[in-house]
């Protein structure tokens, strides 16, 4: 979630709190409670990263509450689940404009590495890990221009993309790729394995050498690159694919980004869950 719709969410969960206040102390209890379940609502978000997919749980339960709120409020129900409904179709409609503008984007090879502002620290930390700067790539969207400061790992068959807030480790499969990312919010094609990892540069590198781990025990192996130039036309081949996919039927991927759970995005494991997901993918 970024800046702005943190402070709003956190100003109207107050504002809740506020009013729940003031109709206890002129005696409005019922008013009050619906008051505080409001807040409730507003406030259950506010701190979750965008790319966290406990997002979408929460704002599921996010809006059970305005449901339980409006119900204590004494509407009926008809009415109740009349708005939820408007509600969940305005999320989508908002879904699928993000995914259009998204499946626009546009990657600008760059001259030379950079790094972003407020990415520094991070490059430093793959640095840590044998990575290296290799190029990068930067586009615009709202306004502003993201940096995509591309690092190979030491084998040469990982690579990290990292910008001031999103953090990913790929490799490439021939027409497959395996994707460990700290932001997992919009849907991804088949032939992408992803999983998510609430850390940092250390945490994602720990968790994609063991799926590399993992899928070595299938004998199935990462392509190696033999040069920085094959690296960065990869990194942007498996970016504009994953481009291509959210933009092309926006409200399908809206749907998905409101609906698809967890544990499609957890971590790979010896489960069978993991191994199910495994297997979609190699097909």
């Amino acid at each position: 979630m970024n800046a702005g719709a943190t402070l709003l969410f956190l100003t109207f969960g107050v504002a809740a709190l506020v009013a729940s206040a003031m109709l206890l102390y002129l005696g409005d209890t019922r008013g009050s409670v619906a008051a505080v379940v409001v807040a409730a609502s507003a406030l259950i978000s506010w701190r979750t990263r965008a790319g966290d997919p406990r997002l979408r749980r929460r704002y599921w339960l996010g809006l059970g509450l305005v449901g339980i709120a409006m119900v204590i409020l004494g509407f009926p129900i008809g009415v109740v689940a009349g708005s939820l409904a408007a509600l969940f179709v305005l999320q989508l409609l908002l879904n699928a404009v993000v995914a259009r503008k998204v499946g626009r984007l546009t990657l600008e090879p760059l001259d030379r590495p950079l790094v972003m502002a407020g990415a520094e620290d991070f490059v430093q930390q793959f640095s840590a890990e044998d990575f290296r700067p290799c190029g990068g790539y930067r586009f615009r969207t709202a306004g502003k221009t993201v940096v995509m400061t591309v690092m190979a790992g030491p084998q040469s068959d990982r690579l990290a993309v990292i910008t001031d807030k999103v953090l990913q480790i790929s490799s490439r499969f021939g027409s497959r790729s395996l994707v460990t990312t700290n932001s997992a919010a919009a849907p991804v094609p088949a032939d992408i394995l992803r999983q998510h990892v609430g850390g940092g540069p250390v945490d994602l590198v720990r968790a994609h050498a063991a799926a590399l781990a993992l899928l070595d025990r299938h004998s199935i192996r990462p392509d190696v690159f033999a040069s920085d130039a094959e690296a960065l036309h990869a990194v942007r081949e498996m970016e504009e694919r994953a481009l291509a996919f959210i933009g092309k039927a926006s409200l399908r991927t809206a749907l998905r980004m409101a609906a698809e759970g967890a544990s499609s995005t957890r971590l790979l494991g010896d489960d069978a869950q993991s191994l199910s997901r495994i297997n979609s993918w190699i097909r």
